[in-house]
């Protein structure tokens, strides 16, 4: 049994001998030697650069797709393929009997672009094929009735201007900008015309320093009260409040005096750019000439037209002087700016518009100021100052707003140089008729209380007639006498349980007016600072003043105010004094620097 089955495993073992030799016999129906060879085919472009490698078996015709990719520059062409890379096209590639490179021959042609121009309604322009990385040519300007072509821009709304010296890389369509057509000479002619404008026209002139009726004698100027003085007798007139406002309006007159002489070249610019505009209609840009001392020049760039006037004289105290007056108007808003340097330390700006005008001033290094008015359809006026000084590095503000109408002046300001170290408000109030003084209100904080105190001049209180003031020495306090007494005047406390219960009800005490007069000797008005007895009531006892003078000093007195005038006053206390509480921080020095600007250069 052990020999049969040795038997059988080795007649197995021939069988899958036989077997396998036969599977691989059939699976080789050719001997190795009988197999067709194959070839490696380079392809290059046409700058010599690998593209990739091919197999071709020998006899088969080598064959490869090269696909050119245009660029926004070149427009490619493939035209074949040679032996070496400037070699002879072939029109046919050999069969396959050996490894070889082929390059591939190619023609490029620059791409070419369109450059069309949309006059937007105006006549027109031939579009241009322009090569890539060239220029298009600045065509001649087209024509619109009853507009001026100003330049092509690279979009339709807004203005960008194109710039014909750079290279066209692509389609492109440029817009025409128009400016309808405006009176030139017209508009030069309106803007010198119109210059003329001093804020004081806004004023009444009962309210101004030269008003005849309140002007006085300066010989009778009181300064001395040591003895009995009739109150009838004592001049009156403005408060701190409105001498601020007049002393803003009387500084800037040497700036508007320079603008005369834009009055006497008027004229001969309106005829010297005239006679230019007619020569060059198609460029009213600039035009500059001289014209004795004065050196002018006139631009327009289609929105705002601009005189320059620069020149060299000597002027009252301020000595030889490089003067620049510069005008400008927007023709759409007819808004006029007017700035005027008059050497390196002072110089003035200012805005026009039909109702309302705005300035601003440095003068001689130490004052910075900025005025607003304004005029309602009603006629009433409205205006802001604000003040800045600097004197031995040292700065103060002062600010006011005021308010006219037919009837009355009502101003509001911190001004008070006779209350040391004052910093609340007051509000005054004018007769609009006659240009006095009717009384005004001071707000002001102590300690957290609130002091709202009536001021009246002691003309317009009856039962006072005469007033003498014994100013304080070292020995003894200031003492005040009325109507030819020997008893000092006094004075009556608030008294009860209140905070003010320690303050004075009312009393009489001195400040600071302004008065004027007229020197005729020199020509010339005359402003005096003088110091002046006004009667005081705190606002919560006015109506006990007449009994509370009664009682202390036995005089019978009466306010000769009327009521409604009182009645204005504390109006005014209630309302304008909390407007001008919040705006009198807003305009500050680098506000008003800004506002004036630097000289004006012109391209």
């Amino acid at each position: 049994m052990k020999k049969f089955i040795i038997a059988l495993c080795a007649l197995l073992a021939l069988t899958f001998v036989f077997v396998g030799c036969k599977d691989k016999n059939k699976d080789n129906n050719q001997e190795p030697s009988q197999q067709t060879p194959s070839y490696t085919i380079q392809w290059f472009d046409e700058s010599g650069n690998l593209i990739t490698t091919t197999q071709v078996k020998k006899g088969d015709e080598p064959a490869y797709q090269y696909n050119l990719v245009d660029t926004a520059e070149w427009d490619y062409t493939f035209l074949g393929w040679a032996n070496s890379s400037n070699g002879e096209i072939l029109e046919t590639l050999p069969s396959a009997d050996k490894d070889c490179s082929y390059y591939a021959r190619v023609s490029k042609v620059k791409q070419k672009y369109t450059v069309t121009f949309n006059t937007l309604g105006g006549s027109n322009v031939d579009e241009q094929v322009v090569e890539y990385g060239s220029k298009a040519v600045e065509p001649q300007a087209p024509a619109l009735e009853g507009y001026r072509f100003t330049g092509w821009s690279l979009t339709a709304n807004t203005y960008t201007a194109v710039d014909f010296d750079k290279a066209i890389t692509g389609n492109v369509t440029y817009y025409a900008v128009w400016n309808e057509v405006v009176d030139v000479v017209g508009l030069l002619n309106s803007l010198l015309n119109g210059y003329e404008f001093n804020p004081i026209n806004y004023i009444p002139e009962s309210m101004m320093y030269n008003y005849a009726p309140n002007l006085i004698n300066s010989d009778d100027i009181i300064d001395n009260y040591g003895s009995f003085i009739n109150v009838s007798d004592i001049s009156y007139g403005f408060g701190e409040q409105w001498h601020m406002v007049l002393d803003n309006l009387l500084q800037s007159q040497s700036f508007y005096n320079v603008l005369t002489v834009v009055e006497g070249l008027t004229s001969v610019s309106i005829s010297a750019f005239n006679n230019y505009f007619d020569s060059n209609p198609a460029d009213t840009a600039s035009y500059q000439f001289k014209h004795g001392i004065y050196n002018v020049a006139i631009e327009f760039d289609g929105e705002i037209i601009v005189y320059l006037l620069d020149y060299t004289t000597t002027l009252p105290l301020l000595g030889e002087q490089s003067i620049q007056i510069a005008l400008m108007m927007d023709v759409e808003t007819s808004q006029r700016i007017v700035r005027i340097q008059l050497g390196e330390a002072n110089a003035l700006t200012y805005t026009i518009l039909e109702d309302s005008y705005e300035f601003a001033i440095k003068y001689l290094g130490a004052r910075t100021a900025m005025f607003s008015i304004k005029r309602a359809n009603d006629g009433s006026v409205t205006g802001k100052i604000y003040e800045y000084l600097t004197v031995a590095g040292v700065q103060s503000s002062s600010r006011a707003e005021f308010y006219i109408t037919d009837s009355y002046v009502s101003v509001v300001g911190n001004k008070a140089s006779g209350m040391i170290g004052f910093t609340g408000c007051i509000n005054e109030l004018y007769n609009v008729e006659n240009g006095t003084m009717i009384g005004y209100e001071v707000k002001e904080s102590l300690s957290s209380i609130v002091y709202n105190t009536l001021w009246f001049n002691l003309k317009d209180i009856s039962g006072i007639n005469t007033i003498k003031y014994i100013p304080a020495t070292q020995e003894d306090t200031a003492k005040l006498y009325v109507n030819g007494s020997t008893s000092v005047w006094k004075n009556k406390k608030v008294g009860g349980l209140g905070v003010k219960m320690l303050s004075r009800r009312f009393d009489i005490e001195f400040r600071t007016q302004y008065v004027y007069a007229y020197d005729a000797q020199n020509e010339a008005y005359v402003e005096y600072r003088v110091e002046v007895p006004m009667l005081f009531v705190q606002e919560e006892v006015y109506d006990t003043l007449v009994s509370d003078v009664k009682e202390v000093n036995q005089i019978t007195i009466s306010v000769l105010i009327d009521k409604d005038d009182v009645e204005k006053i504390l109006n005014d206390y209630d309302t304008l004094i909390p407007i001008f509480e919040k705006d009198k921080d807003i305009i500050t020095v680098e506000v008003i620097t800004a506002f004036i600007g630097d000289k004006i250069v012109l391209q």
